[in-house]
């Protein structure tokens, strides 16, 4: 940074001091956030009516999983299994479930399963 620049900046902050010292507010951009997940609310608010607390349970650990440039999760039932708290039994029930809501769709063959989220409920932030 130059040395005129870093002189402008320091003015600033101690501008920015002074007011805040009165007792007004400032607003200062902040760092973007990292590392969300966004859940539509609209397409949410449908879904909560219809959806068993376990399969929606199921739901979160798949979308806290989903990558920033599509929605397609690869992980293992036990992997499931022991991020829910869940049964196994319990666990397929729910992803039947949420493939029946149209939530997930499931592609490739069980020992390498994957899993593709509806965007119209999640996609991750950068």
């Amino acid at each position: 940074m130059s040395n005129r620049k870093q002189k402008n900046s320091k003015r600033l902050f101690d501008a920015i001091k002074v007011i805040e010292e009165a007792g007004l507010s400032v607003y200062r951009r902040r760092r973007k956030e990292k590392d969300f997940m966004k859940i539509y609310s609209e397409s949410l608010d449908r879904l909560l009516p219809k959806i068993s607390p376990s399969a929606f349970k199921v739901f979160a650990a798949l979308a806290n999983e989903v990558g920033y440039e599509n929605t397609i999760v690869e992980i293992t039932k036990a992997e499931l299994m022991e991020k829910t708290g869940l049964g196994e039994n319990t666990v397929r029930a729910s992803l039947n479930e949420l493939e029946e809501l149209e939530v997930m769709k499931r592609i490739g063959p069980p020992n390498r399963r994957k899993y593709v989220l509806n965007e119209m409920y999640v996609k991750k932030g950068k």
